[in-house]
């Protein structure tokens, strides 16, 4: 009797295959081609999960930034401070899959320049990102209301300063110094409420 194919299970695994061939490669070394052989599939399996390169680099996008978001709500059940840290040090390229979702994640800023729906996308991507760390400020009682919004742009912006530069120059921003840096700034009084 012949196997059953999990389609989601398959589409996955080619997602998880181009964020590779992204990583090692940028978007243009991603081709149909690429990602098949990354995934030890012919082109044409390939194209049976994926229309072509646009839909499979969208899925790829939607499931490493899907794979992000299913964290949250472990870190719902934190204390407030704890719970905002901990959102924000996960943000940062401290480790392998982080650092891989970050170079997917740049590769794809790039592309999103000339995509629409691929700036569409991060764009909305942002703007979650953004609700979340601005309710775990609220909840940490670092500010509230227009503030908080404010207070969770100015972090997410200091998350990302380190992001970028922890990738062109991992030796001297090593995880460590990633944590750190984004502990001294939570020890400090919300900027926006001094």
């Amino acid at each position: 009797m012949p196997r059953t194919v999990d389609t989601e299970e398959r589409r996955a695994e080619l997602g998880a295959a181009a964020a590779r061939v992204i990583a090692r490669a940028g978007i243009s070394g991603a081709t149909m081609r690429e990602v098949a052989a990354e995934a030890g599939w012919t082109t044409g399996a390939l194209t049976h999960y994926f229309a072509d390169k646009q839909e499979l680099l969208r899925f790829t996008l939607e499931v490493s930034l899907l794979r992000r978001r299913s964290q949250r709500p472990r870190r719902r059940e934190l204390p407030p401070h704890e719970a905002l840290r901990t959102s924000l040090a996960n943000a940062l390229p401290t480790d392998e899959d982080s650092r891989l979702h970050w170079t997917v994640t740049v590769a794809f800023c790039a592309q999103a320049s000339t995509d629409p729906q691929l700036a569409d996308a991060q764009r909305d991507a942002y703007r979650d990102f953004l609700a979340d760390i601005t309710s775990l400020v609220e909840r940490a009682g670092r500010a509230s209301g227009e503030a908080a919004s404010a207070e969770a742009g100015r972090l997410i912006a200091l998350v990302d300063g380190i992001a970028v530069q922890a990738l062109f120059d991992p030796e001297s921003w090593p995880a460590e110094r990633q944590i750190a840096l984004l502990d001294a700034e939570l020890s400090q009084p919300a900027a926006l409420n001094t």
